[in-house]
């Protein structure tokens, strides 16, 4: 038999049988595993959504308070999407500049907003203030999922923070 000089046979080929059952139990682990994640892989892309909304309104409200200038969070029920927008004065004239893409909302679907003092929309564009003396709109927000149950995102006027109310649950 011909040998390496570490005395190792070179003559070896293929695996044995205990180490093909340990790579298969392996395997199946990690299936096992794994599979309750993709399962909830839907309602995954919902609570994305939900946070990234939650965050953009944060970011808007601390914008807003930094830089001294008046923000807009516009909610387009056609679109099914959220915008953000800052308001530049310049020479008598106020510029509105896009902050950045539009938020759609898929698979999440925008059902109504409330805004305290002027009344609840399900139609149109909605536009909420964020003025930069730390203060927005007292907005709350429905969203349906897929199921048709809803979603409630309450912006507080005073931090920019969202409350989220699920049926089930609350998150802050």
């Amino acid at each position: 038999m011909p040998m390496w000089r570490t005395g190792t046979s070179i003559n070896r080929c293929g695996f044995t049988l205990v180490e093909l059952v340990v790579v298969i139990v392996v395997l199946s682990l990690i299936s096992l595993l794994s599979l309750p994640l993709l399962a909830n892989h839907g309602e995954g892309g919902e609570r994305l959504v939900i946070r990234r909304l939650a965050g953009t309104v944060k970011q808007l409200y601390n914008e807003a308070t930094l830089t001294g200038d008046k923000h807009l969070l516009v909610f387009d029920f056609e679109r099914n999407s959220v915008s953000t927008f800052r308001l530049r004065s310049r020479l008598e004239t106020v510029e509105r500049e896009s902050l950045g893409h539009e938020l759609h909302l898929e698979p999440l679907t925008l059902s109504q907003v409330d805004i305290e003092g002027r009344g609840s929309f399900r139609s149109g564009q909605i536009t909420v203030q964020v003025l930069p003396l730390g203060w927005m709109e007292q907005t709350r927000v429905f969203v349906k999922k897929g199921n048709r149950s809803e979603i409630e995102l309450d912006f507080s006027p005073l931090t920019g923070s969202v409350t989220i109310d699920d049926e089930f649950k609350t998150v802050r």
